[in-house]
């Protein structure tokens, strides 16, 4: 990490982070997934609840998840492809459903009357009648029945499904759910930002690096870099502050 703090002394694309700290051990967290059977294993790496914070005990990871470890214990099967199919299958099954079941009204109606009606109608009133419509309640249904486990915990969720699957085209709604890109930090030094061109840390500037980049540019590299590496490689998820 250090070649890439701010420190203003080279080149402004070598200035990425000015403070960082490990996450992701939570499913919202962007860590990564633990194989079956492994969730104990003590090499599992836990964020911490404060980098700045001494003395305090790791969070415990949400089950099936961690902020890194060996990558003998890490699942890397979910794919970019697997989620775009599933998007497509979520975006067609709501227009199916549409198709048999009465309409359902989006989710400001209901927030409009609870601030009509606040001192009668709450907002868990209000979000239980949205999703015990007929079709959000099946569409909900059915994306539980979808194979989402090693994805994020927002993925292929809607506040708003009315809204949000059913007012956008397949196109852009697939685009939206999407994998995340991930960038990296290679073990030789490079670092892989929204899968552009890497950066050498060992080196001033990219315009004065005369090495030849360790991956090529794109998120397919950066994903099959981090599946292929040796199953002792510990990998760190972080979150650096820009």
């Amino acid at each position: 990490m250090a070649p890439f703090a701010i420190d203003y002394l080279r080149g402004d694309e070598l200035d990425i982070w000015d403070s960082w700290c490990i996450t992701g051990g939570t499913a919202h967290g962007g860590g990564f997934n633990v194989l079956p059977g492994h969730g104990r294993d003590p090499r599992l790496i836990h964020e911490l609840p404060n980098r700045w914070l001494t003395g305090h005990e790791p969070v415990p990871n949400d089950f099936g998840w961690c902020a890194g470890g060996p990558r003998e214990l890490l699942d890397f099967s979910a794919s970019r492809e697997e989620a775009r199919d599933l998007a497509d299958a979520a975006w067609q099954m709501w227009r199916k459903l549409a198709a048999e079941l009465p309409p359902s009204r989006p989710w400001q109606v209901y927030h409009d009357r609870k601030v009509a009606e606040f001192r009668t109608y709450s907002l868990d009133q209000a979000a239980a009648d949205y999703r015990a419509q007929p079709l959000v309640k099946a569409f909900d249904g059915y994306l539980e029945t979808l194979p989402t486990e090693r994805y994020r915990y927002q993925f292929l969720r809607f506040a708003d499904p009315v809204v949000e699957v059913g007012r956008v085209s397949r196109e852009e709604f697939i685009e939206r759910r999407a994998l995340r890109q991930r960038d990296v930090l290679t073990l030789e030094g490079w670092w892989y930002e929204d899968g552009g061109p890497g950066i050498h840390g060992a080196c001033h500037s990219p315009a004065r690096c005369p090495h030849e980049p360790e991956l090529t540019a794109g998120q397919d590299h950066i994903d099959g870099y981090l599946a292929g590496l040796s199953g002792d490689t510990l990998l760190v998820n972080v979150r650096c502050h820009v």
